[in-house]
């Protein structure tokens, strides 16, 4: 195998350094040669790992996956201090944590007056029981009309 370089890159960091060296082999194939060089004691260590074209792309997939897992482990989860999930509860309740409109205060007016059940208007909504108590409060509509 030919040693001709097309490109090479360093990295020192500490007593180590990396080089990432594009070359061509004898029959012109492109390759990836990653080397790492420590600094030891008794002198210098050093690994190789050569990626062939044909492998590129499922290795620097397979190197995104792992980063991303790497990060997620290293770094302590943020939590927003909520024990449930929008998308979850969207599944049943379609505009969930969505703001209200005039439109659907008009519509949610209207359909109170007419006697509609809280659980009634939930299913029109498409929002939760608490949802639409929460929103009848708020407009202060059992005030307002005595129910």
């Amino acid at each position: 195998m030919s040693k001709e370089e097309i490109y090479t890159v360093k990295l020192t960091k500490g007593n180590r350094t990396y080089f990432f060296d594009i070359k061509k082999s004898e029959s012109d194939d492109l390759y990836l040669k990653i080397s790492e060089s420590k600094k030891t004691a008794s002198g210098f260590e050093h690994h190789r790992l050569m990626i062939f074209d044909e492998d590129l792309k499922d290795f620097v997939e397979t190197l995104k996956k792992s980063l991303a897992k790497f990060k997620e482990l290293k770094e302590p989860k943020q939590t927003d201090g909520k024990t449930y999930s929008v998308e979850k509860i969207r599944e049943t309740h379609q505009q969930a944590y969505l703001p209200w409109t005039e439109e659907d205060d008009n519509k949610l007016e209207l359909l109170f007056c007419e006697g509609k059940k809280v659980k009634e208007l939930a299913e029109t909504f498409g929002r939760n029981v608490g949802a639409i108590n929460s929103r009848i409060k708020k407009l202060e509509l059992k005030d307002k009309y005595g129910k």
